[in-house]
């Protein structure tokens, strides 16, 4: 299957940090596709992230002092030509083998795969409390698959954006062309 059509070279990521280059170890674990770097398809959800991650900071210093962190907004350009030579996990839908993966990476403090990029639907904002309901047993036995099935309908899947994942910083160092704050 070809899937070099459906991959875009222009992505966004939206953070409180400012940088000039990818640096994968500065990612959070226990992510969707492991602990690496995030970009978004849409703009809209870059920025949705951006505000989120101010928010969330804001809400963590004791001071409350919005004025301690910036948000900053980015445009990723990907190089095409590295694309053809990279093992890439592509998930179309969150459906059942997408939430298996997504569960499997977010139990995991590094990376359990080995792909250079992966591709799919990001999961929303009520993450994190549906797995804990399906941890805690709230939707059945976990690891049913009716249990697995009512955690995809609660995450309301088809509202996901798309997210693309890399691990490996000698990937990002080869696949990201350039950087630009927008």
């Amino acid at each position: 299957m070809n899937i070099l059509p459906r991959i875009s070279d222009t992505l966004y990521h939206g953070t409180i940090d400012f940088f000039s280059s990818v640096d994968v170890t500065k990612g959070k674990s226990n992510k969707d596709f492991g602990k690496g770097f995030y970009m978004a398809l849409e703009k809209s959800q870059a920025i949705g992230m951006m505000n989120k991650k101010f928010g969330e900071a804001v809400r963590r210093t004791r001071s409350k002092d919005p004025n301690q962190f910036s948000k900053h907004l980015y445009e990723i350009k990907l190089n095409r030509e590295v694309i053809p030579n990279l093992k890439i996990k592509y998930f179309i839908d969150a459906d059942m083998e997408w939430l298996d993966f997504v569960l499997k990476c977010r139990d995991c403090e590094t990376v359990p795969h080995d792909y250079d990029l992966v591709i799919g639907p990001t999961a929303d904002d009520n993450t994190t409390l549906c797995l804990k309901y399906y941890k805690d047993g709230v939707y059945g036995k976990v690891g049913s698959y009716e249990a697995k099935e009512l955690l995809l309908k609660n995450l309301e899947v088809e509202n996901l954006g798309i997210q693309y994942y890399i691990g490996k910083q000698e990937v990002a160092d080869k696949l990201i062309l350039t950087i630009k704050e927008l």
